[in-house]
């Protein structure tokens, strides 16, 4: 929460954070800094590893360009989300800023006294600007004939006299002095300063004191404590509240909250809550208070012995409407009978659309006058308000809600005094300023300005960049009634952005301007395409039920459908059919008859009704799919064996042996003397010369001479007259030979060499330099259908060398060879997580550190094929060591499992990392 940026300057910057409140989390264990340079969306990891202080340096930087940071917290369960990003802050020398806006005496920071063929003066004034824990921030005087400075102790040059040193120890003293340097030379050096102390940071602060809850209000309690005897550099509080014997302690507020007393808010009337409060610091949370006594949430009692300042006000009431132009209404109302015997400070105003429950509040600041101008409402729409009073005592209760108004623009005269009161409500309020929003109903962006002047001939010129707007061919239009203007976008695009002025002629200089940035462009541009491209709301997201007999029902529900709605569900991209719905509840479905270790992977419904659309992923892989498949099949064992039929216990695999023959393996269960066994392919039943042994309950297919021809859908049934189980596998594809690879074993180093599968016709000879290898118990050759093998085991000095394997059929021939005279295979050093959650048309950049003699080639897999970079998908390898996957745009489509594959020539290794889009819903 809460990033700042301290201590701009023109290669680094100081960013600050505060920690987050951990409830039911494990304790944070430290923070990972992020940065992305603006006009980008490329967003690079800071620091190599955790740090534990809620303040970093962040250095590097390019001078002139512009940034913005966030911050992810991590525990023993992985990393957090990222939090909010920064402002935009600029890497400049804040003296730089200041002489260019002439605060400063002009000073050369240019060598354009170099003619006098003299090195520079001696730095004077030296003094430590700012002291922390492990740096100081040092300023210091030039002359102004000294010319660029420079860094004495990394000899990169500086041109402002200031500069961070990093990297002290905490709480001990230290002296600077500083030469400057021009081409002629390098100055004597200045007065060393006098000691510097960094700061000494204890810890975390000792635990608040005593907790006590009072009654507020019928929804609210007051809390105060004692704060801690050992403050250690408070930043703050954190304050949890949990019902009374459930033990879900839950966070009251976000951000750390400076004063020993909290109004915690949107408790349960009836309901009987604890509290407690943790203090914070730059390392982190204290211990937990003591919990408070319980106590039930109802209205303070108001005794007549109370002073008269401690009532809250009554109600205001008759509220009405003074105007409207179709997006706004002017209210007043009355103001409450009964004060409450304070002054009454401030009003809140809320709004509902008629017929609806939900109140909504219409401002964040409260209102100190009893007229209010309520803006961005929907035409024809009918609204509905009440009104809060408070005074020194709180907030009193809600007015009787108004009568229902309709938002459509008056045409009918108003009486003088009304149209002066209400003249005076817009200047008031602001309408003098243009406002810019996106429009509910059709998406445009709309710039919007009226005017408390207008008189006769009056026009309204609009401006971009302080030139006449008359290009209107790209669907920009200029839309005037009465006192009101209106600029509106209806094809937006990135680079609209700018500053816009609006001028009103035959008045006394009436003008407003508003400048749109390029990250608040992005933002409107994004809920204009929601607006435009609806998202059908879901009650629940993609989820799983195992059915009887293992089967598999994948379903979602979203909140309503029609009968003219479509569906799409695909299994790792490949779409599948035989989807259903029901209107009524809106949940889509699919029926899934065989689950199976194939279906491992991301599993993903698409929805399209109308205008909108909707999309949910469901992702199965991992612990998670083994516990899902173990269900299924269980459940399918289960229902074989209440129904007391044949079945399968193992279903059908391709078995090779150490000569390169192949079969087809298989195990049964629970048969008797009638059970009848049956191999096929493709439909086609195969008579072996010997009938399986189904006394043993292993059942195998030799298949001679396997080749390109023997390729094709195996299947075998067992049956009798209980019933009738199958099992079926697809041996096909081409035949290939990938590169070699290696991977480290608990008895040694294996080579792979991954195939489609092996034939008849091929040939696999291993090679150890020139010398043909054979089986033995130190060189282990072996292999499944889909890769050969030959593992070293327990390799000492003489086994390093050139391998290579050689396979030969009729047509071709294949050689692949590894060189194992390194060890310096490629290594992924850390910084990807295992799991990430992202919501759409965010950037998602997905980066680590990687090693390897000689520098390795870096891959990246979604679920299990290459990913190919283009626009949206940005793959990198800065310096040999730091591999980023960046996805522009993220959509659901995105989810999935990722694949970082490092190797060089020694070998590499593989991370899988999770990604879940979530999707936005807009109401």
């Amino acid at each position: 929460m809460d990033i700042k940026i301290h201590d701009a300057n023109r290669d680094y910057v100081i960013v600050s954070w505060k920690p987050p409140n951990t409830t039911t989390e494990g304790p944070i264990l430290g923070y990972f800094v992020d940065k992305c340079e603006v006009g980008t969306e490329n967003w690079t990891q800071c620091n190599d590893h955790p740090i534990k202080i809620c303040k970093y340096p962040v250095s590097g930087l390019f001078e002139g360009h512009s940034y913005y940071f966030r911050i992810r917290a991590v525990n023993s369960q992985g990393i957090s989300k990222p939090s909010r990003m920064s402002d935009p802050i600029a890497a400049l020398d804040p003296t730089e800023f200041e002489r260019l806006h002439g605060k400063l005496d002009v000073v050369s920071y240019h060598d354009d006294v170099e003619a006098d063929g003299k090195p520079p003066g001696a730095p004077s004034g030296i003094y430590a600007s700012e002291t922390d824990r492990t740096y100081v921030v040092l300023s210091w005087k030039c002359m102004a004939d000294s010319g660029a400075w420079q860094r004495v102790n990394t000899q990169i040059p500086i041109r402002s006299p200031r500069y961070a040193v990093f990297d002290l120890a905490e709480g001990k003293q230290y002296k600077f002095r500083v030469l400057s340097a021009n081409m002629y030379g390098v100055s004597e050096p200045s007065e060393p300063t006098g000691p510097i102390e960094t700061q000494e940071l204890k810890g975390v602060p000792s635990a608040p004191g005593q907790v006590i809850s009072t009654r507020e209000t019928n929804t609210s309690v007051l809390i105060q404590w004692a704060p801690p005897k050992e403050p250690n550099n408070l930043i703050g509080y954190y304050i949890d509240q949990c019902v009374k014997g459930s033990k879900d302690w839950t966070s009251a507020n976000h951000k750390p909250h400076k004063n020993t007393k909290f109004v915690v808010s949107g408790l349960t009337t009836g309901e009987t809550y604890m509290f407690r409060v943790q203090a914070i610091n730059e390392l982190g949370l204290s211990d937990e208070s003591q919990e408070s006594a319980p106590l039930t949430v109802k209205a303070a009692l108001i005794s007549q012995f109370r002073t008269a300042f401690s009532a809250h006000p009554s109600a205001p009431y008759d509220i009405a409407m003074l105007n409207c132009d179709g997006h706004s209404m002017v209210l007043n109302w009355k103001k409450p009978s009964h004060s409450g015997g304070a002054n009454i400070k401030e009003y809140y105003v809320d709004k509902r659309r008629s017929g609806t429950t939900m109140w909504r509040e219409v401002h964040i600041k409260p209102i100190t006058e009893r007229l209010y101008k309520v803006e961005g409402l929907t035409e024809g729409a009918v609204y509905q308000f009440q009104v809060y009073a408070a005074n020194l005592a709180g907030l009193g209760r809600a007015s009787k809600h108004s009568a229902d108004y309709s938002c459509e623009a008056w045409t009918m005269p108003e009486p003088g005094y009304l149209k002066n009161c209400v003249c005076l409500s817009m200047c008031i309020q602001g309408s003098q300023e243009v406002s810019c929003v996106v429009d509910e109903k059709s998406g445009d962006i709309v710039l919007s300005f009226e005017s408390c002047q207008l008189n006769e001939g009056s026009q309204f010129i609009w401006k971009k960049d302080y030139k006449e707007i008359t290009d209107f061919s790209k669907g920009v239009v200029i839309k005037t009634e009465g006192s009101h203007s209106k600029l509106i976008f209806k094809n937006a695009e990135k680079e609209d952005f700018g500053t816009y002025s609006v001028s009103v002629t035959n008045t006394e200089g009436v003008s407003s301007s508003y400048t749109i940035s390029a990250e608040e462009l992005a933002k409107m541009l994004a809920l204009s395409y929601d607006i435009r491209h609806p998202i059908i709301p879901l009650k629940s997201e993609l989820a799983y039920k195992i059915l009887e007999r293992g089967r598999m029902r994948f379903w979602l529900q979203a909140e309503e459908i029609s009968s003219n709605v479509t569906y799409k569900f695909f299994a790792n991209n490949k779409e599948l059919s035989g989807m259903g719905h029901d209107v009524s509840s809106g949940i889509i479905e699919f029926i899934m008859d065989h689950f199976t270790e194939e279906n491992e992977g991301t599993f993903t419904c698409q929805i399209t009704d109308g205008g909108g659309k909707a999309q949910s992923s469901l992702v199965l892989i991992g612990d998670a799919f083994k516990a899902a498949l173990a269900e299924a099949d269980y459940q399918r064992r289960e229902y074989i064996r209440v129904k007391e039929g044949p079945h399968f216990s193992e279903f059908l695999s391709l078995q090779v042996g150490d000569d390169c023959s192949v079969s087809l393996v298989c195990k049964v269960a629970n048969l008797k003397k009638e059970s009848a066994f049956h191999w096929y392919k493709e439909d086609t039943e195969i008579i072996p010369d010997v009938k399986p042994d189904l006394g043993s309950g292993v059942c195998k297919l030799p298949i001679k001479l396997f080749s390109l021809k023997t390729a094709g859908v195996y299947k075998a049934t067992i049956s009798d007259d209980r019933g009738k189980d199958m099992s079926q596998i697809d041996i096909s594809g081409k035949a290939s030979a990938a590169e070699l690879v290696i991977k480290c074993t608990a008895t040694g180093i294996q080579l792979q060499c991954h195939m489609k599968y092996y034939t008849s016709e091929m040939n696999i000879t291993w090679c150890h330099g020139e010398t043909k290898l054979s089986h033995s118990d130190k060189m282990m050759i072996g292999g499944t259908p889909a890769m050969a093998t030959m593992e070293v085991i327990e390799p000492v000095e003489k086994d390093k060398g050139m391998y290579s394997i050689v396979i030969t059929d009729r047509e071709n021939s294949h050689k692949r060879t590894l060189d194992l005279s390194g060890e310096d295979r490629g290594k992924v050093v850390g910084g990807l997580p295992d799991v990430v959650t992202i919501m759409e048309k965010k950037t998602l950049s997905l980066t680590c550190t990687v090693c390897g003699d000689p520098k390795p080639q870096v891959s990246w897999l979604k679920n299990g094929a290459e990913v190919e970079p283009d626009d949206q998908y940005v793959v990198s390898l800065d310096q040999g060591k730091f591999a980023s996957l960046t996805i522009k745009g993220v959509s659901m489509e995105d989810s999935g499992r990722y694949t970082m594959i490092v190797q060089n020539k020694y070998g590499g290794e593989s991370v899988d990392i999770v990604v879940s889009v979530t999707a936005v819903y807009h109401k």
